[in-house]
């Protein structure tokens, strides 16, 4: 999710019982930004996205 929308999801998380849900915070916003850019914060939270997931490695 992006940081625009995090207390939203851990608003909905904690509604849903989930409070200590893990969630992976992405700058705002991504849709506006050149392709290269993207690529670059995909690259950048790769490992901490896998961290989020509970995949070590």
């Amino acid at each position: 999710m992006t940081a625009e929308f995090e207390h939203l999801a851990h608003t909905m998380a904690a509604n849903a019982g989930r409070a200590g849900l893990r969630v992976l915070v992405l700058p705002y916003p991504l849709e506006s930004r050149p392709e290269a850019e993207v690529r670059e914060i995909a690259r950048e939270h790769w490992s901490s996205l896998l961290a989020t997931l509970g995949v070590s490695g």
